[in-house]
């Protein structure tokens, strides 16, 4: 039964679309950043702990983070300011500040100095919980003094635009941060921090996730190899920059990944009686590369087993803007899968974000199969790619899915099912 994901009127059903539906559905109760958290809690940290308890968060999966941390210590949380996502009614109550995404605002400037001064006069006898989840290096920014926001957000749009993937954009967002890679941490001195963390990039590194406020700097040929990069073109100017020396008390955990949606869904297709293989949760690269690797997979794996397959991966995918059409990498992504079949080939392809907004479009991603070639003139299709335009197709054949912010983020989930030719 879907609880979730709101499906539009026109949205096409079928055995095999329900299926997925069904399993994505199931990932999102089953990987829950709340109990995620809870449960995080209970088995690692004393509820004693700290002589003062701040609790601090950004992202977007900050409001289900801060429940659990809530249900676990209740009165002993001191203060809590919690960074999220603008609501579209604008309106946000208790612990909970304004954010912009993909690129800072005056929101998040304002936001981000009324959560550092809450976390001012600390001792070493203090606990700060900082809780960071995807979307945490718009919603949470210093900005040096010689930097303001509008050249910012001009060169990490640039950036954004050329294809740059989340590393590289790190490295470039440190050089003019005083909070990513490690710099929250001069603020929190001396107290002990725990970043809980929730994923949304591939490898689930500590010091990518948000930037990695709470964990150590890029390194300085990283820098130097994405400035040589992206330098002429977004017009970056490469600098040295250091943080502070100090003996910080820092310990970051993960507790969600994509890996567990990837689990989850599996496990939902499994019980349906499918047989499933999956990927992992390390897929990268752009949106043309992502789609001939999937395609050949699910293929590939149909022929070795001669049985309807689903093939099952995460991970997040880069896309070049090429227009001014609306839409996002996950759409775009289930439009190259299309192109890549055959008209008698019988199989499905979703790609969505778990965040429920790809890119532009304000939807969560696509559902296409078979029938959506006999919709969709391919001719069509390459147009609307060349003008990265994706949404408009797939709302005509009925195939994108719309949640709004799911209040969680742990990158993108893809589901292939291929059964041979009809």
């Amino acid at each position: 039964m879907v609880e979730l994901l709101k499906l539009p009127r026109d949205f096409r059903r079928s055995c095999i679309r329900d299926s997925i539906i069904d399993s994505i559905d199931f990932a999102f109760r089953q990987n829950d950043p709340e109990l995620k958290v809870l449960n995080f809690l209970k088995e690692r940290i004393d509820p004693e702990c700290g002589r003062r308890l701040r609790v601090v968060g950004f992202g977007k999966a900050g409001k289900g983070m801060y429940e659990g941390v809530k249900r676990y210590f209740g009165e002993r949380i001191s203060s809590a300011k919690i960074i999220v996502p603008m609501p579209d009614d604008g309106r946000l109550v208790g612990p909970f500040l304004p954010g912009d995404h993909p690129l800072p605002s005056v929101n998040t400037l304002k936001s981000s100095e009324t959560l550092v001064t809450s976390v001012k006069g600390l001792t070493s006898d203090d606990v700060v919980l900082v809780l960071i989840s995807g979307g945490g290096s718009s919603l949470f920014e210093l900005l040096r003094d010689d930097t303001d926001l509008e050249s910012y957000n001009r060169t990490i749009s640039c950036m954004m635009k050329s294809g740059a993937d989340i590393t590289e954009l790190n490295a470039i967002r440190y050089l003019f941060s005083k909070t990513k890679g490690g710099g929250f941490l001069n603020y929190t001195y001396p107290a002990r921090v725990i970043g809980i963390i929730v994923s949304d990039v591939p490898g689930d590194a500590e010091e990518v996730v948000a930037s990695g406020p709470t964990s150590t700097p890029p390194e300085s040929s990283s820098i130097d190899q994405v400035v040589a990069r992206y330098g002429q073109q977004c017009s970056i100017q490469n600098r040295r920059v250091k943080y502070e020396t100090r003996e910080y008390r820092a310990e970051n955990y993960v507790v969600l990944k994509n890996s567990d949606f990837v689990k989850s869904v599996s496990q939902k297709l499994e019980i349906g009686g499918f047989r499933v293989v999956s990927l992992g949760s390390r897929i990268e690269g752009n949106t043309e590369t992502v789609a001939r690797f999937l395609v050949n997979k699910m293929k590939s794996v149909y022929e070795r087993e001669r049985v309807p397959v689903f093939v099952v991966g995460g991970g997040e995918t880069s896309t070049r803007l090429t227009g001014m059409g609306i839409g996002g990498r996950n759409l775009e992504l289930s439009l190259r899968v299309l192109l890549l079949m055959g008209d008698e080939e019988d199989f499905a392809f979703a790609s969505i974000g778990t965040d429920g907004m790809d890119g532009t479009s304000k939807a969560m991603g696509g559902v296409v199969d078979s029938k959506t070639l006999n919709i969709l003139d391919r001719n069509y299709i390459r147009d609307s790619l060349s003008t990265s335009d994706s949404l408009e197709p797939l709302v005509q054949s009925g195939d994108v899915l719309f949640t709004g912010f799911t209040g969680t983020n742990v990158a993108d989930i893809f589901i292939s099912y291929y059964a041979g030719s009809k």
